[in-house]
């Protein structure tokens, strides 16, 4: 009876904690206002399940032992390969535990990861993983404030469909599975936007994994905190993601402008998640594209410093220089235009290794000055501390290595080298060896100069592709051995020697064979230039040679010359007194008539004095004919003679 009397009285309080929001109070029980002023009610987590509830009523307060026998049964069932009754099981878990991430990512991880493995069509295969982010997509509605669900079930899309085995089959299956892009319309991923279509035009498993991603970071900017996860692994994976489908496109031969507008969108990508805030382990925050800025104002505060502090800070600077190793000392002591190489390059280090005692140089500052010296010295070790977490958060996702591929990649030599190494492995796989092979040697001398430009992009996986490449290439034209003026012969020496390329290794190799290569082309230029000069020597001799012989030579022709003109002349002469035959017998003949007619004359004159003017008109005729016979005759004569 007393138990029941206190069992009674505990219902009092009971009642007032418990009760449910809306349930007579004006904010419900004590728990119900709670839930209501941290945002963890039911309705606040995420869609409110009524299988859920009951799951957890008929469990008594055992949900957590439920659960754990459930996941061992999930575990049994995938041994036995009895697929549905594993899903059914993992329903389960999720009704028991909705608001607990792990259950949704690691059975989500199960499925598309262990599970999918278990079959050997490629399509069952994808089934599977597509049942993984169906799955996850479940997580991300039960709850709504789990930015670390909604990232990963944006490198789902992105990791397990690009980067598996069957990457290839994912890929085209995942950009015509209509099915799953209406889903994901539903659950407002616009999958019909250009940011999620490929070249294709059909949507794009990394581009829509972005956009899961972007959905999260827009979550996160509303206030949602990150847990579980560290902000720079958070917010690094979607701008990689445009970096990675830029890859898979070219990869699948895609080697034109459509791949280098990719990569100008992956760069912009790249530089926004560069100029980003991340938080860190320390009181601040960073930028990751900012480093070089964070230099620049760390050495204006040094200046701005030695100008305040004056010879104290000269003083410092001398002693901790005092402090290096003397072939520092000495390569810093030499004026940079007199440096070697190998002396600035050992400077280079040096200045890095100058640790001035900034503390030292406030104090010995002179009391005028010495607070605003103090500020400074403050501000300089801020912008240290903040130059080495950024250095440190770069190094840890290589973030130069992203920034400058993207810069490489959109530029047209670069697609069109990987466009010459793709058709250049093509033909080779034709067993067209002669086109193969210029098409190789073309695409290795575009290679060198952008190695040359990008030295850091050797230690990528393009590097090992591409000595892949070289290596059918050797293949090809049966022979091991590089001749000294192969364009990648460095890259060739050390991947053979060590098996990767260091990007510091790499450049001082090119550049040492860079230097023996403008020595060797100078020593050719100074011996082309003296057969040059002897060739020019030899040929002004040749010429001082015959304009001598041309003058020995032209005094006879003069002589001769002058002696055929007199001769013409006299001939022209002779020509002139002297008529030919023909006109001498013209001449002959012409005195004849002459004289004959003459004679006509006379006598006709004569006979018409005696017989008067009747007998007139029958001289006249008479006169006529006999005019005209004598000259018949003088042409039948003259013309035997003519002739003769």
């Amino acid at each position: 009876m007393v138990y029941l009397m206190i069992l009674v009285v505990m219902l009092i309080p009971l009642y007032l904690l418990g009760q449910p929001s809306g349930g007579g109070g004006e904010g419900g029980g004590r728990l119900a206002q709670l839930r209501g002023k941290y945002d963890i009610a039911e309705s606040d987590l995420g869609e409110i399940s009524p299988a859920s509830e009951t799951m957890k009523l008929a469990s008594l307060g055992l949900r957590g032992v439920a659960a754990s026998l459930l996941w061992k049964k999930s575990h049994d069932y995938r041994v036995l390969h009895e697929w549905d009754r594993l899903k059914a099981t993992l329903n389960n878990i999720a009704l028991l535990q909705p608001h607990f991430d792990k259950v949704w990512e690691f059975q989500a991880h199960n499925l598309a990861y262990n599970v999918s493995t278990e079959f050997d069509d490629y399509r069952q295969r994808y089934e599977m993983v597509r049942e993984g982010t169906e799955f996850l997509t479940k997580g991300v509605n039960q709850n709504r404030k789990a930015p670390r669900l909604v990232w990963y079930t944006g490198w789902f899309y992105g990791q397990k469909m690009g980067m598996s085995d069957e990457k290839e089959q994912f890929r085209r299956l995942f950009s015509e599975d209509d099915k799953l892009h209406e889903d994901l319309l539903e659950e407002d991923i616009a999958v019909d936007s250009p940011e999620a279509r490929g070249p294709s035009n059909k949507p794009d498993n990394w581009l829509v994994g972005r956009l899961w991603l972007n959905r999260g970071y827009d979550l996160v900017e509303s206030g949602v905190q990150i847990r579980r996860q560290t902000p720079l692994n958070f917010y690094e994976t979607g701008p990689k993601w445009r970096l990675k489908h830029a890859e898979a496109i070219e990869s699948e031969g895609i080697l034109d402008e459509r791949a280098q507008n990719a990569w100008q969108l992956a760069s912009t990508d790249w530089k926004a998640f560069g100029n980003r805030s991340v938080p860190t382990t320390a009181a601040f925050t960073i930028k990751l594209g900012q480093l070089d800025e964070l230099i620049r104002q760390r050495e204006d505060k040094i200046n701005l410093l030695e100008e305040v502090a004056g010879d104290a800070y000269l003083d410092a600077r001398a002693k901790a220089i005092e402090k290096l190793p003397p072939i520092q000392q000495d390569a810093l002591s030499t004026p940079e235009e007199e440096r070697t190489k190998s002396q600035q390059s050992i400077a280079n280090a040096a200045q890095e290794s100058v640790k001035v005692d900034y503390d030292a140089v406030a104090r010995a500052t002179q009391q005028s000055k010495q607070l605003q010296a103090l500020q400074l010295v403050e501000d300089i070790k801020d912008l240290d501390e903040r130059i080495l977490k950024t250095e440190g958060y770069r190094k840890q996702i290589n973030y130069p290595y992203w920034d400058t591929l993207a810069l490489a990649e959109q530029e047209e030599r670069t697609v069109r080298a990987r466009r010459l190494i793709y058709e250049a492995e093509k033909a080779n796989a034709d067993a067209e060896l002669e086109k193969a092979i210029g098409l190789y040697e073309e695409a290795f001398e575009v290679w060198a100069k952008i190695f040359d430009d990008y030295p850091i992009l050797v230690i990528d996986d393009t590097a090992q592709d591409l000595y892949e490449s070289l290596r059918r290439y050797r293949i090809a034209i049966d022979s091991d051995e590089m001749p000294d003026d192969f364009p990648l012969k460095a890259f060739v020496e050390l991947m053979g020697e060590y098996g990767q390329v260091d990007q510091d290794m790499y450049e001082q190799v090119r550049q040492t064979q860079k230097d023996l290569a403008e020595k060797r082309q100078a020593e050719l230029e100074a011996e082309e230039r003296r057969l040059e000069e002897e060739a020019a020597k030899e040929e002004a001799e040749k010429k001082a040679a015959a304009e001598e012989e041309a003058e020995t030579g032209e005094e006879t022709p003069a002589e001769s010359e002058g002696e055929m003109k007199a001769d013409q002349a006299d001939g022209e002469e002779v020509a002139e007194t002297e008529p030919t035959e023909t006109e001498a017998e013209e001449a002959d003949a012409e005195n004849v008539d002459d004289a004959e007619m003459k004679e006509s004359g006379e006598s006709d004159s004569t006979e018409a004095d005696s017989t008067g003017d009747g007998e007139g008109e029958a001289s006249d005729a008479e006169t006529t004919v006999d005019e005209e016979a004598p000259a018949d005759d003088v042409v039948e004569e003259a013309s035997p003679e003519t002739e003769d």
